[in-house]
């Protein structure tokens, strides 16, 4: 009875997530999705998001790292769905990492980069330009702890396209990935006080 009521509190929970992310496709693709863009200091939510994941991390045997700049890092951004693009990268490199995942928040010449990287098999190359669309599997699919909605790592391209930055998907030969996300830079005048 008890691996039954588990199991039901499982499946339910994946069924929230997946209409909780086909509702945010929905509302991106109608243009109903408002965001609330300002100055904010993204290192304090990257890490925020990032810690909260370590008990799941650590129940699945991956050590869960972060980086981030020791001073205020101010991107304009909607401070909800920045912490939605950092939850539905992380659950995706959970999934995926054999051992290790870690997200790097750095400050780059042209802006600010965010990295999640996992020690994972790695994407196919032919997979690459993919990773990101709806519903997108590879035929090469790993197995993997748990099986998403298809839909995270698109929420996160329409994100963060909404927010004015990009994304991108790379891979070493021979095992791991890095899901790249890349913000604009703020003009210290634009900068929250």
């Amino acid at each position: 009875p008890r691996r039954a009521g588990a199991i039901i509190l499982s499946e339910s929970q994946r069924l929230d997530r997946l209409v909780s992310d086909l509702l945010n496709l929905a509302r991106l693709d109608a243009r109903r999705f408002t965001l609330d863009l300002r100055p904010s200091d993204i290192a304090v939510v990257t890490t925020d998001v990032v810690d909260g994941f370590i008990p799941a991390a650590l129940e699945s045997g991956i050590s869960l790292g972060s980086s981030t700049p020791d001073h205020r890092v101010t991107a304009i951004v909607d401070v909800d769905r920045w912490a939605q693009v950092i939850a539905n990268l992380v659950e995706n490199g959970l999934r995926y990492a054999n051992s290790r995942l870690d997200v790097d928040l750095t400050e780059t010449a042209t802006g600010i980069q965010l990295r999640v990287v996992d020690d994972g098999p790695g994407i196919p190359a032919d997979d690459l330009p993919h990773v990101f669309e709806r519903l997108y599997a590879s035929k090469r699919r790993p197995d993997v702890r748990e099986s998403g909605s298809g839909l995270g790592l698109a929420i996160v391209r329409e994100l963060v396209q909404a927010m004015g930055g990009s994304v991108w998907a790379e891979s070493e030969p021979g095992g791991g990935a890095s899901l790249v996300v890349q913000l604009p830079g703020v003009e210290s005048s634009d900068a929250e006080e």
